[in-house]
C-alpha cells in the first residue's frame, strides 16, 4: 500500500528543516573561521592578539610570563624518545620548564625520562607517580599543576610534536595578552607525515578530516562568544582558573575530559582566545585502526556527556541536523519524491560546505582534504547517527593505557 503523499510532504518539509540548519551552522557559525580574517601573531611580541568575542586591536603585549610545560605519560617510552627534543627545543624568553609527570609506567619510560632530564637539568624536572591509584589522567595532570613552579600553563602529550619551536612563545603571548584572558585554545591535527605501514588509508584521512572538522566546529563557537571544548595536546591556561572551578572534582567521575570538560566549566566569551598560528600547532598520529578510533572517540564522547546543557543541546542539533540531512536524502531520492527539490537543497548545501570548509582548511593548512569532503561528509553523518548514539547508549568505558 503505497504512503500518502502527506507522510512524503512531512518527509521533504524535515529535509528541508535539516538543510536549513546545516546552511545556518556553515554559513552563520564556521564561516566565523572561514570567512573572516584572523590575525594572529606571527612572533611572540606581535600585535593583533584577539580574543573570541573582540576584533584585533593593536595592543603591544609586555606581560611574558613564566610558563610550565605539563605533560603526562604512562607507558610512553617509544614516544617521549621521538617527540620531547621538539619540546625542549622550545624558544622562549621568559622562564619555562618542562614537567613530565610519569603515570606509574610500566615500560622503559623512566629510564628514557632520566636520560633527557640529565641532558636539559635546567629546563626539565620529572614527577613520577610510582603507583596506578586513578584510572585515566586527571591525576597525574592534577599532580603536576599542584608541582609547577609556574601559573602559566601549556598541555601536550607524550605523542604529539610542535610544529615549530615557538610554539611555546605563541600559545603564551595569546594567553597574557589581556589580563581577561584565562584559556587558550590551540589546534592539535593529525599528522600529514610519516605514515604508520599498518594505518589504514580511509582510518587516517577520516580522522583527519574529523579532527579538522570538529575543530572548526569548536573554534568557530568560540569566537561566536560560546567556547566549550579544548584538546589537552594543544591547550593553554592560567592557575587561577584551575583553582577557581575546583579541578577535576566536578567530573573526577568521568575517565576522559580532562582538557573539555575543564574548558567547557570554565570558558566563556571574555575569558578565552583562541591560537591559530601555524606555528603554535600540535601535531600527532592518527589511529592506525577502525577499532583504535573507535576506542578515542569513546574517551571523547564520554566527555561530552557531562557539557553544560547549552552545549549539549546545540551540539546535538548540530549533529542530529547532519545525520538527518543524509538519512533523509537518501530516503526520498530512493522513493523518487519531489526530486528537483530534493536536488536541488543537496546542491546548495554541498556546494556551501565546499566553499566555507575549504576556506577553513586553508586556515588549518590542511587543503588536500578539500577534494574529499563529498566522500568524508557523508561518513560524518554517519558517526553522528549511528557511532555517537551507539557509545552514548552502551556508555563503554575506555581507560588511558
Amino acid at each position: 500500500m503505497p504512503l500518502p503523499e502527506i507522510f512524503w510532504q512531512l518527509l521533504l518539509g524535515l529535509y528541508t528543516l535539516a538543510a536549513f540548519v546545516q546552511l545556518v551552522a556553515w554559513w552563520g557559525v564556521f564561516g566565523k573561521i572561514g570567512l573572516r580574517p584572523i590575525h594572529q601573531s606571527t612572533n611572540h611580541q606581535s600585535t593583533n592578539h584577539q580574543s573570541t568575542n573582540h576584533q584585533s586591536t593593536n595592543h603591544q603585549s609586555t606581560n611574558h610570563q613564566s610558563t610550565s610545560i605539563l605533560l603526562c605519560a604512562r607507558n610512553e617510552a617509544e614516544n617521549l624518545s621521538r617527540y620531547l627534543p621538539a619540546v625542549l627545543a622550545q624558544q622562549y624568553e621568559s622562564e619555562w620548564e618542562l614537567l613530565v609527570v610519569d603515570d606509574a609506567s610500566e615500560d622503559e619510560t623512566p629510564d628514557v625520562l632520566r636520560s633527557f632530564q640529565e641532558k636539559n637539568p635546567e629546563r626539565m624536572r620529572v614527577l613520577t607517580i610510582e603507583k596506578k591509584t586513578f584510572q585515566g589522567k586527571k591525576n597525574a595532570l592534577a599532580r603536576g599543576i599542584s608541582a609547577a613552579k609556574y601559573d602559566l600553563f601549556l598541555l601536550t602529550d607524550a605523542d604529539c610534536e610542535p610544529a615549530s619551536p615557538r610554539w611555546l612563545a605563541h600559545m603564551a603571548a595569546m594567553l597574557t595578552a589581556k589580563p581577561e584572558i584565562e584559556i587558550v585554545l590551540g589546534y592539535g591535527p593529525m599528522s600529514q607525515g610519516e605514515k604508520d605501514p599498518s594505518s589504514s588509508f580511509l582510518v587516517s584521512t577520516f580522522s583527519r578530516y574529523e579532527t579538522a572538522f570538529v575543530a572548526a566546529q569548536y573554534f568557530s563557537l568560540a569566537r561566536a562568544g560560546m567556547p566549550y571544548m579544548g584538546v589537552g595536546r594543544n591547550l593553554a591556561f592560567k592557575r587561577s582558573i584551575f583553582d577557581r572551578v575546583g579541578g577535576f572534582s566536578a567530573h573526577a567521575h568521568i575517565i576522559s575530559g580532562d582538557d573539555d570538560l575543564l574548558v567547557n566549566a570554565s570558558a566563556n566569551a571574555r575569558n578565552t582566545a583562541i591560537c591559530l598560528t601555524p606555528e603554535s600547532f600540535v601535531y600527532s598520529n592518527s589511529p592506525t585502526s577502525w577499532p583504535a578510533w573507535l576506542r578515542q572517540k569513546q574517551r571523547h564522547l564520554a566527555a561530552g556527556t557531562a557539557y553544560r546543557w547549552p552545549h549539549k543541546i546545540l551540539l546535538a542539533m548540530l549533529g542530529l541536523s547532519q545525520a538527518g540531512f543524509y538519512f533523509l536524502f537518501a530516503v526520498l531520492v530512493l522513493a523518487g519524491f519531489a526530486p528537483e527539490i530534493v536536488l536541488g537543497v543537496f546542491l546548495l548545501r554541498l556546494f556551501s560546505v565546499l566553499f566555507v570548509f575549504g576556506k577553513i582548511l586553508r586556515v588549518l593548512r590542511d587543503p588536500g582534504l578539500w577534494w574529499q569532503i563529498p566522500l568524508l561528509d557523508p561518513l560524518m553523518a554517519v558517526y553522528y547517527g549511528v557511532v555517537v548514539p551507539w557509545v552514548l547508549v552502551g556508555k563503554k568505558r575506555v581507560g588511558w593505557r
